[in-house]
This record gives structure tokens, sequence and C-alpha cells, in this order.
């Protein structure tokens, strides 16, 4: 276990998951139908929250069917199959006490798109970024036992870890002749685990077999892309390679033990970049593909949080989550030809392969909100006013089958439009990108 931060697994077993419905109280039902024009939807309601002490209402068979119907924004997954997805989930605030105070009474309209966003797609693994992390790992476990479990998602197995986000780094890394805030802190942000991850996991989660790579030191690294004519020693021995941090999370799939390595990243917010933060997300890219490579001499520099040296062992089926396939500033825009951003480090790795998950939507893009011209159907990302961007990535290993994969952005007066509507109420900027793997 690591000495350096909270590695922390749990299983919520059926009586933690009625609870966390009790303590929904009078929390009302979120519905997904999308009225346009004054007119009432005939696309059914996603399942509400339950009232207190109700189990989730089960619809009528016409209405299951109506639903099904309904639903061409989203895909069955195959038996068998393991469904992987990501969301950048945004739950963040001022500190880690009002986030958690947020969420505790189940009533936050952003936790509840998320898991709504989340229950329809029904992962299997389910890696959210851009969530607040506290040292006990009480805000991961509220949304899980708040709003993930009574939308239905069963996802027991819980991981999360200390981020370098917010943390003091003593020295002015951002050059304005101050030392202290957050653009001086390891990871920029106001305070500690500000921009976290979260790994929820329907599979039991090895916990004596995580490593993460929160401490590696950027200059540790051979032929980084530190300025170095910038920054003094002092600052060169304290800043460290990711921004956030990277976590090799493994996890054991069916019954004969076979393990899945779920190398969860994600990056600072773009609104919130340093000078430097771009060239450091495309050092921790290549730090990515070194790892997964299995090429013991190109990963030799590798050490984690534990001293353990070394990259991933050779032949070991893993899955790449998060936010690694783009920087703060040089996220690629979705309308680009999917080969332009293949110049990007780990993309272009013969180590994994890249699914292009699309928008699963019947739609054209122009039914899209916003000019069609600066979107695409590999976008995760809106962004108003600029070209959606693709942003969250599932990157499986080159050996494993890919069965299906996709993104959740329903076009309007599509099955649950109201969850990514842009004139709507607590819809995130991101989409859930998913891919389905065929058990290693």
């Amino acid at each position: 276990m690591s000495a350096h931060g909270l590695r922390r697994t749990l299983a919520i077993s059926a009586t933690a998951g009625i609870a966390g419905g009790l303590l929904l109280g009078a929390a009302g039902p979120a519905h997904a139908t999308h009225a346009s024009d004054g007119e009432e939807s005939s696309a059914p309601s996603l399942p509400s929250y339950p009232a207190p002490g109700q189990p989730l209402p089960t619809p009528a068979p016409e209405e299951a069917a109506d639903a099904a119907d309904a639903a061409d924004t989203t895909v069955a997954k195959a038996e068998g199959d393991v469904r992987v997805a990501t969301l950048h989930a945004g739950l963040t605030g001022d500190s880690a006490e009002t986030v958690l105070e947020t969420l505790r009474g189940g009533h936050s309209p952003a936790a509840r798109t998320v898991a709504r966003t989340a229950h329809l797609n029904a992962p299997d693994i389910l890696v959210l970024t851009g969530i607040t992390h506290d040292s006990d790992g009480r805000i991961a476990d509220t949304l899980n036992a708040r709003y993930l479990a009574p939308a239905g998602l069963d996802l027991p197995y819980v991981y999360t870890a200390p981020t370098n986000s917010g943390i003091d780094s003593g020295t002015d890394l951002d050059g304005d002749g101050r030392i202290g805030g957050p653009g001086d802190a390891l990871g920029y942000g106001e305070f500690p685990g500000q921009h976290g991850m979260v790994v929820y996991s329907a599979y039991p989660i090895l916990e004596d077999e995580v490593r993460t790579f929160q401490d590696f030191l950027w200059q540790d690294m051979p032929d980084n892309s530190l300025p170095q004519a910038d920054y003094s020693d002092l600052d060169k021995s304290v800043l460290r390679l990711s921004a956030t941090s990277l976590w090799d999370v493994p996890v054991e799939i069916g019954d004969d033990g076979e393990t899945l390595h779920v190398i969860a990243n994600s990056q600072t917010p773009e609104q919130e970049a340093r000078s430097f933060d771009d060239v450091r997300a495309a050092d921790e890219r290549r730090f990515i593909e070194d790892y997964v490579s299995a090429d013991p001499q190109g990963g030799a520099y590798i050490y984690d949080d534990v001293g353990e040296a070394g990259a991933l062992e050779p032949d070991s089926s893993f899955v790449v989550v998060g936010e690694p396939g783009a920087g703060p500033g040089d996220s690629a825009p979705a309308e680009a030809e999917p080969e332009d951003d293949r110049d990007l480090p780990l993309l272009d790795s013969p180590a994994v392969q890249d699914p292009l998950p699309e928008a699963v939507t019947d739609q054209p893009l122009s039914a899209r909100a916003g000019d069609d011209t600066d979107t695409d159907e590999h976008a995760t990302r809106a962004v108003e006013g600029e070209p959606d961007r693709r942003v969250s990535l599932v990157l499986p290993d080159a050996e494993v089958e890919v069965s299906d994969s996709g993104i959740f952005w329903p076009a309007e007066g599509e099955f649950g439009f109201d969850l990514v509507d842009p004139a709507g109420n607590a819809v995130l900027a991101d989409r859930l990108v998913w891919v389905d793997l065929q058990a290693p």
C-alpha cells in the first residue's frame, strides 16, 4: 500500500445500497423527457430516484418496450463483454468540504446528471475524472451510495487516491514573483485534490496490486520536455510529471481470475493551464506509452510511489481510460480528420488500439446544437464558441477484442437529450465515452 496516499477499495453491501436510497429524502424524481415548442415528448422517462424507503419502479411491459424503442442513443452490451467508460464529471467546488456537503443530500443536479448518464450506458467499469478528492474518500463513497446506486448502477468496488492538484510546491512555478496559490501548486488547484479521479467497478479491484505514479519527477523522464532554462534546480527537484496522477488499477474479470489493468489519468482543466502544462501533458502521454509498451528497456526508468521500478508486465491486458489523449491547450479539434491527431504520443503507439467511438445518434450532426462545422462524431467535449474536442478516451491494448464503442451525445428529440441539452440545467460540457471489450 502506498505510503504517499490513500488507496482504498470497498464493496457496498445491499444494505448500504438501500440506505443510499433512503437518504435521498424528499428528492423529487428526475425525468429525461424533453419537451420541444411546448409539446410533451413521447419519449419515456428515465428511471426516477425512489421516494424514501421505496425501490426503483419497475416499468410495465409496454413501457419497457417503448423505452427500448426510444433508446436509440444507447447500445446494449453483448453478453460476456466488459464495458469500460469514462466521463469528466466536473464535480468540484471551493473546497472538498463544500463538494461533500453538496452531494450529501442526494439533491445535486450535476451529480444526478452524471448518475443518469452512466445508468443509461451501463458500464462495468467507470472512470470519473474532474471530481474532487478528499482524504478519506467520502466524496467517492457518497456519489456511489446516493446517486449511482439509486440510479440502478451496481458498481460496489471503488478506488480513489490523492492527486497533485492544489498541493503547494513551495516554489514560484508560475513565475509571478510570489510563492503560494494555485499557480504554484504541483498541479493547478485552489486546494489539495481539487481535480481528482475515481474508479468504480462491478468487478473486484486488486487493491494490493495497485500502482500509483503521483510522485514521479518530471526531470526523471528521459528526453523530457521540461523547459530547463525557465526553472531553477529547486523547481526541478519538486515538479512532478503528472498534474493530477496516473494509476494502474488491476481489476479481476470473470471467474477464472483474468486481470484487466485500468490505466487511469486526467489532465489540468484547460482554463487553468499554465505555460508548461501542455508539454508536461505530452510527456505524460509518452510515459503512459512507455509503461504499456511491453518493452522492459523503454520503461526501465519508471518508478511508482512505493519505489517499485519498471513498466507493466508484458502480455498484460490493459485499457487506458480518462483524459490522456489531449493536454490542457493542445486538445485536437474534433472536426479534424482522426488521422490528424495521430502525432499525439500514445495514440500512435502500436501497444494500443483506438476504436474511434462515435456519437450514438440517428440524427446528422447538423441536428446538434451549434454550428455543424464545429463538431464531429468523435468529440467528447462541447466548447461554446469553439470547435468541440476529443478529450476523454478509452484505449484498449492492441491484443484485446473490441466489440463496440460509442459516445453518449443524443440530438434534440432523441432519448436522453435533456442530459446534453446546452440550454438545460446542470448539463455537463463533457460526454460519456464507452468501449466494449471481450473479457481477457
